[in-house]
């Protein structure tokens, strides 16, 4: 693969997302009184689960996608089996994780076995759930809440309890928001393949209130439930995201377009 194509896939298959979301599990500990460096194996969790769900997502390709991100459409098929190998082994990664928090460390239930199988569910759901607008924001934003507070429970001693479930409501919030952040992106390409949005009804504009009213709501549910330090840290992580989404709406077009936008303006 070349490094200008790897650059590409790093950005537009959200690869830096998946990373990123291993701290999103640690702001989740301390918000349950957990120390990160006690969540150990459990902060690979995230990390593998939507790497695998992403790649997959990509993967697949949709109607919107050619319409939306077509190099990066034709850099996924041209690496169709490579990316295939790789989401295998983070899923494979994941799985193994799950069982060694269950039967070594037994940190985690056999139960949980089960439950860590509840965002692959939700994956095969997907398409149907883009089908509808804010089904698609709502399933996101269940998934990744659950993988953060799911991934503290089962690997430390934790259980689930009001604050969980409040850690839950406040990732659930701004990863819903950031879901209809990326509509607002392809609104042109989804409401022409008749997938039309939320984003798409409520119009660019409002939309974008309403994603910084969601994102304000996560970070209040957080300073409420752990205080200012920890809903510092979520803005921190949010801040973070902005600069990667930035990076990424840069890479949007593949290097050729970049190549030619540069000659132009030369």
């Amino acid at each position: 693969m070349r490094v200008t194509d790897a650059r590409f896939l790093f950005f537009q298959l959200n690869i830096w997302l998946c990373l990123l979301s291993a701290a999103m599990v640690a702001v989740s500990g301390l918000a349950m009184g957990v120390d990160p460096r006690s969540i150990g194996s459990g902060l690979l969790l995230a990390p593998l689960l939507f790497y695998f769900i992403y790649v997959e997502d990509r993967r697949g390709g949709t109607a919107e996608d050619e319409i939306n991100q077509p190099h990066r459409t034709k850099l996924v098929r041209r690496y169709q089996r490579g990316l295939f190998a790789t989401e295998l082994l983070a899923l494979v990664g994941y799985e193994l994780v799950v069982c060694l928090l269950v039967f070594q460390t037994r940190t985690a239930s056999v139960s949980d076995l089960l439950f860590a199988q509840i965002p692959l569910i939700v994956l095969g759901s997907y398409g149907w759930l883009k089908r509808y607008p804010t089904l698609d924001s709502i399933g996101v934003g269940f998934t990744w809440a659950f993988v953060a507070v799911f991934s503290v429970v089962a690997a430390t001693h934790q259980q689930y309890s009001l604050d969980a479930a409040t850690v839950f409501f406040g990732w659930f919030l701004i990863t819903a928001a950031g879901v209809e952040s990326r509509n607002i992106q392809d609104i042109s390409g989804d409401t022409h393949a008749n997938k039309t949005t939320l984003a798409a009804y409520l119009g660019p504009r409002t939309a974008s209130v309403f994603v910084r009213l969601l994102k304000a709501g996560g970070v209040a549910v957080f300073w409420a439930v752990s205080g200012p330090l920890v809903a510092g840290l979520v803005v921190c992580y949010l801040l973070a995201l902005s600069v990667f989404r930035h990076l990424t709406r840069r890479h949007r077009r593949g290097p050729s377009s970049e190549t030619s936008q540069n000659s132009a303006h030369g």
